[in-house]
């Protein structure tokens, strides 16, 4: 859906695609071809989540959690997280655990706020965070962990076009080239 344009997605929406309805949440969301508007991306995330959407539960977790459009309600947040946690979303469980150790709606509970961080780093995204509970809780290490993923899904994705390819492949910025020929192919 992410190659659709909006009023592709808005006319998939309409037609009741979740898939659609969700994308649009996380544009409005995000301001990706549209400027931030958090009520619509409310909107979207409900309608995706009532079709069945896991990840509309993570999302408005965080508008709850931030107070994107409303006021900030961690309690609220927690709801959503608990649902998104139940389908392994780690970033919901990462935002759990984050509640319950600064007690952010809830009463302050670091052994369930560990527990959370237990889970969190047996996945491959978080398997090199070394911090303490503390620093772990921290924006700046998610922000880190996201960034390292980021990059090495990236790296992944070069390594799986150079070996289909070949290794004299370069790809940046949607442009792929072979320097063998020197022929470029837009994507």
């Amino acid at each position: 859906m992410s190659g659709k344009t909006i009023g592709e997605l808005e006319t998939l929406a309409a037609n009741g695609n979740v898939d659609a309805i969700q994308e649009l949440g996380v544009r409005y969301y995000k301001g990706i071809g549209v400027g931030v508007n958090y009520q619509k991306a409310k909107q979207c995330f409900e309608k995706a989540g009532q079709g069945g959407c896991k990840a509309s539960n993570y999302y408005l977790g965080m508008m709850y959690y931030n107070g994107n459009g409303m006021q900030t309600n961690h309690a609220k947040a927690k709801e959503y997280f608990e649902k998104s946690d139940k389908d392994n979303n780690i970033f919901s469980t990462y935002y759990l655990g984050k509640i319950y150790y600064w007690g952010d709606g809830v009463e302050k509970n670091e052994a369930k706020a560990n527990e959370y961080k237990a889970k969190v780093l047996g996945t491959p995204f978080f398997a090199n965070q070394k911090a303490g509970t503390k620093e772990f809780y921290s924006v700046s290490d998610i922000e880190a962990a996201s960034l390292n993923y980021a990059k090495a899904i990236e790296q992944k994705v070069k390594n799986d076009f150079q070996s289909l390819y070949g290794t004299n492949t370069n790809i940046n910025a949607g442009t792929i080239s072979n320097n063998n020929d020197n022929t470029n192919t837009n994507t």
